[in-house]
């Protein structure tokens, strides 16, 4: 869908071909001297299910399934590996996100809470702007599912444009569809349910490395600058950049009383945040916390989803994708894939130990452009087998290493690089232009600004 809302027609066709030339090349060639032909079959593989994934040529669990097929007939690794994603936490993890933004979006509760605070904050350009931001980070903490929180945000924020008397295309209501894209998948991707790629660097670190990132440590080392601070950037820059005066004020609406299914999800929510928030102390891993959750939210009767949810609104190709990323990640770093590749980038960029702060702007440079040739998505699956070589040549930890991929893959240089914003931008009528605008100019003043903060944050906290 991404493709085909910024690209001519025609685009797919040509990127199926290029893709598919370069895997039949890689899968054909002779193997040079020092890489046997596992790596190659590894990097045929990869590079066909990230340049599908990147072109959006199939959808995401299009090539999803097709990465195990492939993979699994062509023995790149043994079964354990393929599909040693459905063993992970960060499989459970989505699924029970998928759930709870289910929920959300059936019982009416984030609708509730977006309108509540949208229209209580104001009524100047910069509150509205303001509201709109506090509401995108809160339902990252109560809906982990960015797209989730996208389609059930913009129509919202779209009918109170209309309201404000914004027209459809004009500049207040260009920034306001812009902060909600913005805001809901960069800011909030700060929290470790809300962003697709946070999870999937979570299931790597496990799979690969053996650590395990609380939720609230994640919060600690990326919600202050890259979330909070970031958020805050975010909305003077779209007040700069589109603020008009809105033609007529809108007052508070009135709501109904919350029903039975808002107050009892209301309960399942303040449950499942106070256990992420405390993991530290019970151990118990947020992935179970979701899923326990998703149990309770589809047990019949309760009516927090529709009767038949579990088979028709969760979305299996999302839980695929995931399955997918951490099965290529594992098999890049097993086939020495993930180590020649290290060896390349270990070249480019002259990593020298004890030099952190060159160290870091390095690391944080290459997780910011990988998206443009993987997506956001894909950062992880990249990046991830890399980790222990880049630790390495650092000397940094490989926690560190690794959570300098969030730095990349909750920014935005253009659109196309994540789906949620493409989607806010499509549902919105919002011109490619405008959003390309907006996200260059936060990513240029951003690396001016958030990545030397973000690194005095670590120092601060000692991960560096």
């Amino acid at each position: 869908m991404s493709q085909s809302f910024l690209a001519p027609f025609g685009f797919k066709k040509a990127a199926s071909f290029l893709v598919l030339a370069g895997v039949l090349f890689l899968f054909f060639m002779p193997t040079p001297g020092g890489v046997d032909d596992g790596t190659m079959r590894a990097a045929a593989l990869a590079l066909f299910t990230i340049g599908f994934w990147a072109t959006g040529i199939w959808s995401i669990g299009q090539t999803a399934l097709a990465f195990f097929f492939v993979a699994a007939i062509l023995q790149v690794q043994p079964p354990s590996v393929i599909f040693s994603g459905f063993s992970s936490k960060a499989m459970w993890l989505v699924f029970g996100g998928l759930a709870i933004g289910a929920s959300v979006g059936y019982t009416g509760l984030g609708a509730r809470l977006a309108q509540s605070l949208v229209t209580r904050l104001g009524h100047s350009y910069t509150a509205i702007i303001s509201g709109i931001a506090l509401v995108c980070m809160v339902l990252g903490f109560l809906m982990p599912s960015s797209m989730g929180r996208v389609v059930l945000l913009v129509p919202i924020v779209m009918a109170l444009a209309e309201k404000l008397g914004y027209a459809k295309g004009s500049r207040g209501h260009t920034g306001m569809v812009l902060a909600t894209a913005l805001i809901t998948f960069t800011a909030a991707g700060t929290i470790l349910p809300a962003l697709v790629p946070g999870v999937v660097l979570a299931g790597l670190a496990e799979n690969l490395y053996g650590l395990t990132f609380t939720y609230g440590e994640y919060l600690k080392l990326h919600l202050p600058v890259l979330g909070i601070i970031k958020c805050l950037f975010i909305v003077a820059v779209v007040v700069k950049m589109f603020g008009e005066p809105p033609k007529r004020d809108e007052d508070a609406a009135a709501h109904p009383p919350m029903s039975r299914e808002e107050i009892l999800l209301s309960i399942i929510l303040v449950a499942c945040l106070g256990l992420w928030v405390s993991d530290f102390l019970h151990g118990v891993a947020a992935a179970w916390v979701a899923l326990g959750a998703a149990v309770i939210i589809f047990i019949p009767g309760l009516n927090l989803v529709p009767a038949k949810a579990l088979n028709e609104n969760v979305d299996w190709g999302s839980i695929f994708y995931v399955g997918a990323v951490l099965g290529l990640s594992l098999i890049i770093a097993k086939s020495g894939l993930g180590a020649l590749t290290g060896k390349w980038l270990l070249a480019v960029f002259p990593f020298e130990k004890g030099a952190d702060g060159l160290n870091y702007a390095y690391l944080a440079t290459i997780s910011t452009v990988t998206p443009l040739l993987t997506t956001n998505p894909g950062v992880p699956a990249v990046l991830g087998p890399l980790a222990a070589e880049f630790s390495e040549a650092t000397g940094l930890s490989i926690e560190t290493v690794l959570m300098t991929q969030v730095i990349g893959f909750t920014n935005v240089i253009v659109p196309y690089q994540a789906s949620p914003v493409v989607v806010a931008m499509a549902m919105g009528g919002v011109r490619l232009i405008d959003g390309v605008k907006l996200s260059l100019v936060i990513t240029v003043l951003g690396a001016v600004v958030f990545i030397p903060l973000n690194y005095l944050w670590w120092l601060s906290l000692g991960i560096i």
